[in-house]
Parts: structure tokens; C-alpha cells; sequence
């Protein structure tokens, strides 16, 4: 199956044995799916929902985005709580939980974000949907290890289902 890409965005490539790749998505990618339906977020976000992917997760990530559906600064979106259940029933529904994650040798910049490049490294996982500066500096050294740290924005799911 190609592993190109057809038009601008990266393809996001299928391997035969595993037809479901798995995706890691760090906080604000959840956050712009569940909760602010960004446009770069539906086509994957449907691809997941259709069970053409699955998404990984930690209950430390998971815990990491109901803290931060819950600030103030996303009062205009609704009442914390009701913000929070979007997000608890995303994970619930859709993410696949993995109990623990050792340490990669690849380091983000960011402490906060080792979470998320631990998790796709030690799961192989085949991508990383982020817009976090740390986490895309890593796609080159990423890459090496056979994972893809991209935006949202910039995969191609036309060109990956066509696969």
C-alpha cells in the first residue's frame, strides 16, 4: 500500500498487517476534535470514529485533557463539566487504553509532552497528530523510528483511504 503522498498533505499509509494504524493525539488535537470541531480535526477525527484507525492513549493523557477542558478559558464553549463529559465520553468511546509507557530514548523538549512520544514510540504507533512545537521538532528523529509527528492539517486522509 503507498506510503506517498497524493496532493499537499502527508498520506497517512496502511501497512497489511495492522489495518487499523494506530494514532497518538496530544492534548489540543483532542481538545479540537472533541470539543471545538476544528476543520484540520474532522477527517481524522471521522476516520476514528469509523473505526479506520485507532487511537491510543494513557490515562495520564486522558486525565491531562479533562484538566485542561475544565479552565475558565473555555467557559464560552459551555459549563467545565459539561465540557469535561465530551471529553471523558471521547476517550471512553474511541480511545484504546494502554496501561502504562516506558521511557523512549527520543526527548521532547517539553516534559509535559514525553508522554505522547513514549506512548507512539513504545506502541509503534504510526502517527502523532500534534501542533505542539517540541513534539514536531521530533519528526525527523521520529521518522528514523518509523513514526509520524505531523498536524492534523497536514495528513491526507483522501489519499489514505484510496490506499
Amino acid at each position: 500500500m503507498s506510503e506517498g503522498s497524493s496532493g499537499t498533505g502527508l498520506a497517512l499509509g496502511r501497512t497489511r498487517s495492522e489495518n487499523r494504524p494506530r494514532w497518538v493525539l496530544d492534548t489540543n488535537v483532542v481538545l479540537d476534535w472533541l470539543i471545538f470541531d476544528d476543520a484540520a480535526m474532522r477527517a481524522p477525527g471521522a476516520s476514528l470514529q469509523d473505526g479506520l484507525a485507532r487511537w491510543i492513549a494513557t490515562a495520564a493523557m486522558r486525565e491531562e485533557a479533562l484538566e485542561v477542558a475544565a479552565r475558565a478559558v473555555f467557559s464560552k464553549r459551555g459549563p467545565a463539566n459539561a465540557l469535561c463529559d465530551r471529553v471523558a465520553q471521547g476517550y471512553a468511546r474511541y480511545a484504546q487504553h494502554i496501561a502504562s509507557t516506558a521511557p523512549s530514548s527520543l526527548i521532547c523538549a517539553d516534559p509535559d509532552d514525553q508522554m505522547f512520544i513514549d506512548l507512539a514510540l513504545q506502541q509503534e504507533a504510526q502517527w502523532l497528530l500534534t501542533r505542539d512545537k517540541a513534539l514536531l521538532a521530533l519528526a525527523s528523529p521520529a521518522l528514523a523510528r518509523g513514526l509520524r509527528i505531523a498536524r492534523p492539517q497536514d495528513i491526507d486522509i483522501a489519499a489514505w483511504l484510496a490506499a
